[in-house]
């Protein structure tokens, strides 16, 4: 039953990724700008700037970032070789409105392995959008792959885990 929920919403889910890119696009904003900008004041006539952080974690939604377990794709040579290192949240697109949701499509590393096999998984600062809230639709927080709740982290065949309660 769930396969004919998922097919019918699959050309919803569709519009709302088209939908969200063009409009993460349109933007343009960073969490920098909007810091060094002041734009996210307090309430009451307190002012209160908001750090990078605090405005990261109100549009989160169902995302999930972690400092200790993320990184982000720093740099390419002129080889080819990739650099990775701490995301800098400054550089990632400032959601709002009606894409109030980012979602950082992480990417599997093809260089560095979890034990299990399992590749690393990056944030491409280019792949990172903003969503919105739509009923039944949810960022592909790891391509290919899903997120794993218990595990922290993005696995490549979920199957083999237990990620999620059945409902």
């Amino acid at each position: 039953m769930k396969t004919n929920k998922t097919v019918l919403n699959m050309p919803r889910i569709l519009i709302a990724v088209i939908f969200c890119a063009a409009l993460s696009l349109s933007n343009g904003k960073l969490i920098g700008d909007v810091v060094k900008e002041g734009l996210r004041g307090g309430l009451e006539g307190h002012t209160r700037r908001l750090s990078n952080e605090d405005i990261l974690q109100g549009m989160l939604g169902k995302e999930v970032f972690s400092f200790d377990k993320d990184e982000c794709l720093i740099g390419v040579d002129v080889n080819g070789t990739a650099t990775y290192g701490r995301c800098e949240i400054r550089r990632f697109p400032y959601c709002e409105g009606d894409t109030p949701h980012i979602c950082f499509n992480r990417v599997n590393r093809q260089d560095k392995f979890w034990p299990d096999k399992n590749p690393y998984y990056y944030i491409d600062y280019k792949r990172i959008h903003c969503y919105p809230e739509i009923e039944g639709f949810t960022c592909s927080s790891c391509s290919p792959g899903r997120w794993c709740i218990p595990e922290g982290r993005c696995i490549l065949d979920e199957n083999m885990y237990s990620c999620w309660d059945e409902e």
